[in-house]
């Protein structure tokens, strides 16, 4: 919606039939990709269908651009239709937002760390950007007054401010928000508030261009300096692990706070550790990132001391030619590790899963069931060719 309004406001377009044609197209050009849910259910056993297909081939460049341009093709022939001032200009920026949807929603996927693989079938590598929250409060701070002020229909304002106000009143009452986090919140809706009340529409779409970007600049940042610190915090408390991988989240609309899982080998064994991260200088008692977690995989807590803002939560271990067995013997592990960054196995041998998702004791959405016994259970039929993103340990 933020890109619609943009092209319009530097177009100057003021025509409602044409703003809406635009909006429209942007809106489903970005969620296209997501079209993976209607298919990603039919493979099995649950929940590997989900964790294979989805951001799976409507997730790539080569399958996501073509339906994109469909997509501009049969709006644009409707737009055509019922409208007869429907002239060049329009069909450009409509077969161009089309195509711009699903390449900005692979690049705010990228964003977080669950990840993407764009590049299939050049290359089926999982990419992961560790930088923002999946929901970021901050974004929608920052663009509701302003898209709410641009939009003529009244039921999709209202929905809007619904979205915003809901936020704002969960962020009181769930405890990963700060009082500082909470203040900001506020703070930032009601600047967005004023810019949308007393700028001109240019000014405003251009504010809400540039927010967005500082605020994702932020968190990219912040991630980069987040992971810098977990490496040296490693390197100083565990010398002998030699570091594959960091994954890092940070709280909601708080660049400052951030949980790490860091994946490293030593002697043979697959260690995962977990900690949070406090940047600028403060203790990481105050930043509560990764210490409501109770997995399901076998942890240990672990007793560092505090280095850098770096606060040890836990630890998962497994010997890497124990999971490399299991990888060869069981279908369903062995399709799991085309998903999973940090896996993990239950201490009983029933559950596999990802420990980026693995927060409570029972079944978490990553969590796939194993077999008690060889050749019980079923295999999934559909397994995609993405990269193994643990493939340099668990050789097949």
């Amino acid at each position: 919606m933020l890109v619609a309004e943009v092209v319009c406001a530097a177009r100057r377009e003021q025509r409602q039939h044409v703003r809406a044609a635009l909006y429209l197209v942007s809106a489903l050009g970005n969620n296209l990709p997501d079209s993976d849910i209607v298919y990603s259910w039919l493979d099995g056993p649950k929940p590997l269908g989900s964790l294979l297909h989805h951001r799976g081939h409507t997730h790539t460049l080569i399958i996501a651009l073509p339906m994109a341009w469909l997509l501009g093709l049969a709006l644009w022939r409707w737009f055509q239709r019922r409208h007869a001032d429907a002239g060049e200009t329009e069909k450009r920026w409509i077969f161009g937002l089309a195509l711009a949807g699903p390449a900005l929603h692979l690049l705010m996927d990228f964003g977080n760390n669950y990840g993407v693989h764009p590049f299939w079938p050049i290359t089926g590598r999982w990419f992961y950007g560790d930088s923002i929250f999946i929901v970021e409060p901050l974004w929608l701070a920052v663009l509701v007054p302003i898209l709410a002020r641009a939009i003529a229909r009244r039921w999709l304002r209202v929905l809007l401010w619904v979205v915003l106000i809901a936020v704002l009143t969960a962020s009181w009452f769930l405890p990963f928000f700060s009082w500082t986090t909470r203040l900001c919140l506020l703070a930032v809706s009601g600047l967005s508030l004023l810019v949308s009340r007393q700028a001109g529409t240019a000014a405003r779409a251009w504010y809400g261009l540039g927010g967005a970007l500082t605020v994702a600049l932020v968190f990219a940042v912040a991630s980069q300096r987040a992971k810098v610190d977990l490496r040296e915090a490693a390197r100083a408390a565990f010398p002998a692990l030699a570091v594959h991988d960091i994954s890092a989240a940070p709280l909601p609309a708080n660049p400052r706070c951030w949980e790490g899982l860091l994946a490293g080998e030593q002697s043979g064994v697959f260690r995962v550790l977990r900690a949070t991260v406090s940047l600028g200088g403060g203790p990481a008692s105050s930043c509560g990132a990764g210490t409501d977690v109770s997995p399901t995989a076998p942890v240990a807590r672990l007793s560092r001391a505090e280095r850098g803002g770096v606060r040890w939560i836990s630890e998962y271990s497994a010997d890497v030619s124990a999971l490399s067995r299991l990888r060869r013997s069981d279908c369903r592990f062995a399709a799991l590790l085309h998903f999973a960054r940090l896996p993990y196995v239950s201490a009983d041998g029933r559950v596999a899963g990802d420990l980026r998702y693995d927060r409570q004791p029972g079944l978490d959405f990553s969590d796939v069931p194993l077999p008690t016994r060889s050749g019980e259970g079923t295999c999934p039929k559909l397994v995609p060719g993405w990269s193994e993103p643990r493939g340099e340990l668990f050789q097949p």
